[in-house]
């Protein structure tokens, strides 16, 4: 493929580089800082945005205040019988019912905006680890601010920072021990062994969505511990593996998972064949078919209607493609509609989401290529066994990319209900997306060098993109706020 290859093959020129970032040492950005005031500006207002949405915000994608207010009885044991989102771990819903009794906190409206501040600074614990991986790779500062930026102002990412749930610590602890995982993959050494651990178990202990990164972490600690050249690091890596596997099997175990209610809960379409072709509903209709739910992206019918309605009706297309929901839930907090407090039908909001739906494409190619040239650089590397450092963190990136890519298709193929095609459920994995992002930058960069205005048009679509990201945020709270 000559196109992909121009795109791919950009090592060497400039200062471009498509190799696994390095772990800075220090905060300190090492280059660019004259970006060091724009990075506060960013980390200012992901923070204001957040903090606003989570003081006027009452709702949540499900009802897991249920679950706080039940441990704040001083209820134990509980289960799907106790509450809807009981089945899952309870690490959050501990230290949020023990967070909103250290605050006194009384009432039901202000113990929900105590949980959603506590989100709040999950949040920008993430972006800071997302900050120090991104400030340490290889590139311009340009292109590592840009790829913040579109991380740290994500509407979907402010939007679950600003609920009340589990996602925002189990977004925080995946990235933790993802971050831990790559500066050990660098540097091995006891303390960020431990530390990889003690994020990966937090991880586990707070959303089934982090098995993920474990089940990344297993297998590239395993295979260098087979493949390394030193005897000392072969020996490290394979108690790693194995404490990996013990680890996560522990956490699970005492964290409270209710497997066997979750199991009859979330398997919707057991016994409802899912066909390549032929369509089939389940529940409200999600996935259909293979080719109608997978193989397809409905552009066009989300730009002529950027959100989707809740009943069982199919009343837009592209509620059925599981590529165009999860993108479309990137570009826009309101698209589902839902929760009910959260529903506008405002012409104004709609067409700055359609504006943002058409904006989205600029970032999401830069991901995909990005996925692409790593990928096509792993193949290259393992298939001649010419294997680095950077090659095992590149290889654990594209796992847990991979991973959460063939996560969302099991889980939305199991259930089959519209809802289980969230974007939330694969956010743990934000930090290799968004190297994928800087590579796709680099790629793009060194391909279009020679094209007067490109990268100036590349900047003002993305300042576009941004602002209209903020302008979403900000018209839902100001909605929230007259609610």
């Amino acid at each position: 493929m000559p196109f992909m290859s121009r795109f791919i093959k950009t090592k060497g020129r400039g200062n471009i580089d498509v190799s696994t970032p390095s772990i800075p040492n220090s905060p300190r950005v090492r280059e660019g800082d004259s970006y060091f005031v724009a990075y506060l500006l960013v980390f200012f207002t992901a923070g204001v945005l957040r903090a606003l949405l989570s003081l006027e915000n009452q709702e949540a994608n499900d009802n897991h205040y249920a679950v706080v207010r039940l441990i704040l009885q001083g209820r134990t044991g509980l289960t799907m019988t106790d509450c809807h989102e009981c089945f899952h771990p309870k690490l959050f819903y501990l230290v949020c019912a023990a967070w909103v009794r250290a605050l006194t906190f009384l009432g039901m409206p202000s113990q929900i905006v105590a949980g959603q501040l506590l989100n709040t600074i999950a949040g920008l614990a993430t972006l800071f680890l997302i900050f120090l991986v991104l400030s340490g790779s290889h590139g311009r500062a340009k292109w590592k601010f840009l790829t913040f930026v579109l991380i740290a102002l994500n509407p979907r990412l402010i939007a679950i920072n600003g609920q009340l749930s589990n996602d925002s610590f189990a977004i925080l602890f995946a990235t933790c021990a993802i971050f831990t995982s790559l500066s050990l993959l660098k540097s091995p050494s006891l303390s960020l062994a431990i530390l990889a651990q003690l994020a990966l178990s937090c991880a586990l202990m707070t959303k089934g969505t982090t098995w993920v990164v474990a089940i990344a972490m297993f297998i590239v600690f395993f295979l260098r511990g087979q493949l390394d050249k030193s005897g000392k690091k072969r020996l490290l890596f394979v108690l790693l593996s194995v404490t990996t596997a013990l680890n996560g099997a522990l956490s699970i175990h005492l964290s409270g998972y209710d497997f066997e209610r979750y199991d009859t809960y979330a398997n919707a379409g057991r016994g409802r064949p899912l066909h390549f072709f032929e369509k089939n509903s389940v529940e409200r209709p999600g996935v259909q078919s293979v080719v109608d739910g997978y193989l397809t992206f409905r552009i066009f019918s989300l730009l002529g209607d950027p959100q989707i309605t809740n009943g069982i009706p199919i009343m837009q297309q592209h509620r059925t493609s599981v590529w165009t929901v999860l993108y479309a839930q990137a570009n826009f907090a309101q698209f589902e509609q839902h929760p009910r407090s959260w529903l506008t039908k405002d012409p104004s909001v709609l067409f700055v989401a359609k504006c943002s739906m058409a904006l989205g494409l600029l970032p999401l190619a830069f991901f995909l290529i990005g996925l692409g040239g790593e990928l096509r650089r792993a193949l290259h590397a393992w298939r001649n066994w010419g294997v680095s450092r950077s090659d095992y963190s590149a290889f654990f990136c594209l796992l847990v990319s991979f991973g959460y890519i063939a996560f969302i298709i099991k889980f939305t193929a199991d259930y089959r209900d519209f809802s289980a095609a969230k974007l939330i459920y694969i956010l743990p994995g934000v930090l290799p997306f968004a190297l994928s992002i800087l590579k796709g930058f680099q790629c793009v960069a060194g391909a279009t060098s020679h094209v007067k205005m490109a990268e100036r048009t590349i900047d003002a679509l993305l300042g576009c993109l941004v602002i209209l990201h903020c302008w979403g945020i900000v018209a839902l709270v100001t909605k929230l706020a007259n609610h």
